[in-house]
């Protein structure tokens, strides 16, 4: 489901201060924007992807630009991640496969990180592999790098050719929680904890509010279906009255840096992927209360409003909301 022009998603971690949030900033295009802050650091996001349909599998280039600087050192990094590829779209079993290099780089001492995520062969060879190197500021290697992208990462220091060294301890940087067991999507713990709103009164603009994203989660699919349809068509009765006034669209919580804003180390170029800077207060926003406070069911699918004229909609959004 594209996101909505103007559509937004927050993300509050009480116990870790970190807080979150995206908008769809471009529709044509499709771009999307994100800001998150914690005690310890701060993260900027664009998100530009590019798709290419190969018959019976979808290629999604993930163009845009990730930063993220560390409080405490005022330490910028840069990162890149590698493409994925869905298979099997139209016949066969559906199944994900991520490949091509991970670039992380700290911008601000020239240290930087660099795995190969390895495309799936022939009967799954392959599959999940990751492997690379931690380098130093001067360009020499300083850790292996070895995992499996859906369980993983683990490093030990090497030598500069790149081989353990023979007292080295293994790392064991993280590893993925069990997953819920006959999960109809397969999401994890983390997509579950994303996609509620259990104590959380988030914008009118917000994703869990959508009906259609709703619908789908609780398996009524041809209700999605109805519902999405009736979004784009809202969508596009927006884009007319928009052009009939004579109004330019803007998004509320970032603005774009221009052709000229400054592009880091193996970043996409700014014609590839626009830069965006948040221009809101994450503090303004309301946050997390209690289920009491807040129920779920008052939540999800419910009030959306991501409209710049929400009175000429009344009729298909309440048709949305009822499917």
């Amino acid at each position: 489901f594209n996101p909505i022009l103007g559509e937004t998603f927050e993300y509050h971690k009480p116990s870790t201060g970190i807080k979150y949030l995206v908008e769809q900033v471009s529709h044509h295009p499709p771009i999307g924007a994100g800001h998150a802050e914690s005690p310890l650091w701060t993260y900027d996001l664009v998100s530009a992807p590019k798709t290419k349909f190969l018959g019976n599998s979808v290629e999604v280039y993930p163009i845009g630009r990730t930063r993220i600087r560390l409080k405490t050192t005022d330490e910028v990094f840069s990162l890149v991640p590698p493409t994925s590829k869905a298979n099997n779209v139209i016949l066969g079993s559906t199944w994900v496969d991520t490949y091509g290099d991970y670039k992380l780089l700290n911008v601000t001492t020239g240290a930087r990180a660099h795995m190969v995520y390895k495309e799936c062969g022939w009967f799954g060879s392959g599959r999940y592999e990751i492997d690379g190197y931690i380098y130093r500021e001067d360009g020499t290697k300083a850790y292996i790098l070895e995992g499996k992208w859906n369980e993983y990462l683990d490093a030990a220091r090497c030598d500069e050719a790149g081989e353990m060294l023979p007292d080295a301890e293994i790392l064991h940087l993280w590893k993925c929680k069990d997953k819920p067991e006959n999960d109809p999507y397969a999401f994890t713990h983390f997509a579950h904890e994303l996609n509620s709103a259990n104590g959380l009164s988030p914008l009118p603009s917000d994703s869990r509010r959508r009906p259609d994203r709703a619908l789908l989660e609780a398996g009524q699919s041809s209700e999605a279906a109805v519902a999405k349809y009736n979004l784009e068509e809202m969508q596009r009765k927006e884009r007319r009255e928009r052009e009939e006034r004579g109004e330019v669209w803007a998004p509320r919580w970032f603005r774009p840096l221009g052709p000229d804003a400054e592009v880091l180390q193996d970043e996409y170029d700014n014609e590839q992927c626009a830069q965006y800077e948040f221009t809101g207060d994450l503090a303004a926003l309301e946050g997390p209360r209690t289920p009491e406070e807040v129920p779920e069911d008052s939540v999800c699918g419910k009030g959306f409003v991501p409209w710049t004229y929400p009175e000429i909609h009344d009729n298909l959004g309440k048709e949305a909301e009822r499917q």
